[in-house]
């Protein structure tokens, strides 16, 4: 069999017919390995077979039908799996901002709009003095910008696929995020970051990154947390898998969703806990368990697409 995507000569006891779980690692290995080994050993000592791939150097084994791969990032372009999936998908920001509200979570302000006049618009409904574009298909605040009335000009944007935002609190930069995986919280932190005016006055500000600073972890509102989850098993059930969601906090002291990410979630500061990884382990188990009992290879075609999904989750 396959050990963190070697093969071995060990086998693992299994009850016949159940699902082999294909675990692929779309980080780097060297600041993965030791998570994705030490969760493969949990789900093998539950007997569940699981085969681990490191995507930057390892190649798939053999599929099968039955197999459950499941992956914390997208796939390969023309990679087929008949049977069911669970990876990283791009997703249009539009969309997926429409996913978390649907789920009865509060966002912040946005909106698209296609011309110049739509946007100058803005500024005065929200009254603000700057306005964040956040374009589809980017991760990390890269592709992100902050800018000012009088730089309006500079901006280029998709009037179908680009959200402009309202900031959400102009005296707090700090970043909170919850870590989603089949309709469980895995672990939720926070990211503490000076406001964007300790950055950003007038012109064009490129790049907003929210996530790199001071981290700590942190409990979230149990009402909101149910939210997230519902949202995750929502989003499981179209295919994709491990998921984030990124919040701020309005003055007023609600958290509100900034954004979704269903590409490529990287779990690199959160693998260090050992409870991280126990409930990691467990929601994998569970997933497994769940597929003996309905049958492998009934998800949807959209979890192997390689464009947004078109659809709301059901």
């Amino acid at each position: 069999m396959y050990r963190d995507g070697h093969r071995t000569g060990a086998t693992t006891r299994q009850a016949p017919g159940v699902t082999r779980l294909i675990l692929i690692n779309g980080l780097r290995p060297e600041m993965s390995a030791d998570l994705y080994a030490d969760v493969a050993e949990q789900l093998r000592a539950q007997g569940i077979d699981t085969v681990v791939v490191n995507a930057a150097c390892d190649q798939l084994p053999d599929m099968r039908p039955p197999d459950l791969v499941v992956s914390n990032g997208a796939l390969p372009t023309g990679f087929v799996h008949h049977g069911t999936i669970h990876a990283g998908r791009s997703v249009p920001r539009p969309e997926s901002m429409r996913w978390i509200a649907s789920a009865g979570i509060t966002t912040m302000d946005w909106t698209l709009a296609r011309t110049r006049r739509e946007v100058r618009r803005l500024f005065a409904e929200w009254q603000v003095d700057r306005l964040i574009l956040k374009p589809s298909f980017t991760g990390g605040g890269r592709g992100v910008r902050a800018f000012s009335r009088g730089a309006l000009w500079r901006i280029r944007w998709h009037a179908e696929r680009d959200i402009f935002c309202r900031e959400v609190n102009p005296e707090d930069g700090t970043v909170y995020k919850a870590e989603l995986f089949n309709g469980r919280l895995m672990i939720a932190w926070m990211s503490r970051a000076r406001p964007l005016r300790d950055h950003f006055t007038h012109g064009v500000y490129k790049s907003l990154r929210g996530a790199y600073g001071e981290r700590e972890r942190i409990d979230l509102p149990a009402p909101l947390s149910d939210r997230l989850c519902a949202l995750s098993r929502r989003l499981m059930a179209v295919g994709l898998g491990y998921v984030s969601v990124d919040l701020m906090r309005r003055p007023d002291g609600e958290l509100v969703a900034i954004e979704l990410n269903t590409r490529d979630v990287a779990k690199w500061w959160t693998r260090q806990f050992p409870e991280f990884r126990e409930r990691y382990a467990g929601a994998l188990a569970e997933l497994v368990r769940g597929s003996r009992h309905t049958g492998a290879g009934h998800a949807p075609t959209i979890g192997i697409s390689t464009s947004g999904l078109r659809n709301p989750p059901p």
